[in-house]
Formats: structure tokens, sequence, C-alpha cells
């Protein structure tokens, strides 16, 4: 009888919780079904105002916690140039690139392609080489020769630079800046291109690109810009002297 009735109140609390479980659960499957709306039905805001604070926040993490910078360290030029790009690049030619360009002039079956599940996307090869497309036109084509000339000249811009120190250093650092970004983004893009819904695409770039723009932070910093300069106003009289 003792455990009949221990085993009567575990009942009557295990639904006494229930109703409180529920709740909570249908409370946060309706914040992410607004979230989801709002992200599908402004995509364009959505994407650029979390690529914009993505970015600025990378960098100011990687300045604050791998640099070792107090907030009074912290380059607040530099931390602009990465706002500036996450809200105007990253946002915005991205957003306008992979679901505008990709996915309904170049590649119209993509959005088809990434509905199915995943039994029919294995089965479906036509649909698996036009994934292969955009992942070949956005790595070997969109970023070593847009992406990368584009970010340096708006870092020269907002630091005060000159164009040519922005050509000078893309090229400087082409072969270190495409391996670094092919060894994170080709399978992220890969499946990106295979599995996100063409709304999310620019949200789960922001999200990818986190750690990608702290890496891109540290390695392209102030101090290179000093050496290029260097190299540039050089250049002439190395010139003249081997004449």
């Amino acid at each position: 009888a003792a455990a009949a009735a221990a085993a009567a109140n575990s009942s009557k609390q295990q639904n006494t919780h229930n109703p409180e479980q529920h709740n909570n659960k249908a409370m946060f499957a309706s914040i992410l079904n607004r979230a989801s709306t709002l992200a599908s039905r402004h995509a364009l805001a959505f994407g650029a105002g979390l690529s914009c604070v993505k970015t600025g926040g990378s960098d100011y993490v990687t300045q604050r916690f791998v640099e070792g910078k107090s907030p009074d360290q912290v380059d607040r030029k530099r931390n602009l140039v990465f706002l500036t790009w996450g809200l105007l690049y990253l946002g915005g030619v991205q957003y306008w690139l992979y679901s505008r360009v990709f996915a309904k002039h170049l590649f119209p079956s993509a959005a088809a392609f990434v509905s199915k599940p995943l039994r029919a996307k294995l089965a479906d090869t036509a649909g698996q080489k036009v994934v292969a497309q955009q992942v070949f036109l956005d790595q070997m084509i969109h970023h070593p020769f847009f992406f990368f000339p584009a970010f340096y000249q708006v870092k020269e811009l907002i630091e005060g630079g000159r164009p040519e120190l922005g050509w000078a250093k893309y090229k400087k650092n082409f072969f270190e800046d495409v391996t670094t970004l092919w060894s994170i983004w080709v399978p992220a893009q890969i499946f990106n291109m295979a599995f996100c819904p063409i709304w999310a695409r620019i949200p789960f770039v922001a999200l990818v690109s986190s750690g990608y723009t702290c890496i891109i932070s540290y390695m392209r910093g102030s101090a290179e810009v000093h050496e290029t300069e260097h190299e540039i106003a050089a250049a002439p009289a190395l010139a003249a002297a081997a004449a």
C-alpha cells in the first residue's frame, strides 16, 4: 500500500510539472517560429544586421581576448572596418550573390534540392552537381578575386590608406588567405548549399564566419600596414637601382 501511494504521489507530481514543461517548450517553439518568420520575410535586413554585429563582435573578441588588449587599447578604427564589412559586404553583397544570383538566376533548382529529404538528396546526382558548381564559383572565383580585393580596399579606405596599399596587401597575402579560406569554407559551403533554405544562407554564413573573422582579424592586424607601406615606398628606389 505504501509503495502504491508513493507511486501515485510521483505520478501526481509528474502531472503537475508536465503542464509547465509543455508551456516552456511551446514558448520556445513560438520564439523560434517568430524568428524564422522574421528572417524569411526580411532576409536582407536580418542577414545584414546579424553579419554586422557578428563581424564587429568577432574582431572585438579577438582584440580583447586573443591579443590581450584592454578596453582602452582596442583599435576602434579596425573594429569599424569589420562592422562596415559585415554590414555592407557580408550582409548586403553576399545576400544578393547567394540568395539572388545563385539561387534565382544561375542555379534556379537550388531551392528545390535544399527542400528534399536527405535520402532524396543522395539519389539526386543532378542536384549534387549544382551544389558542387555553387561551391566552386563561390570559393574559386568569388572569394579569391572579388571578396579579398574588396576587403583590403574597405580596410584602406577606413584606415586612411591608399588603394595601391590595399592592392599590394591583397597580392602579398593571396596564397595564405585562400588556403585558410578553403580549409574552413569549402566544407561549410557544401553544407550551406545542400541543406540551408535560401533565406537561411546568409545567417548560416554569418554564424560560421564568427570564427573565421577572428582568424582574419588576427592574421591581418595593423602591423601589416606599415610593412606594406615601406615596401611600396621603397619600390621606386629599388627599381631605379636595378636599372
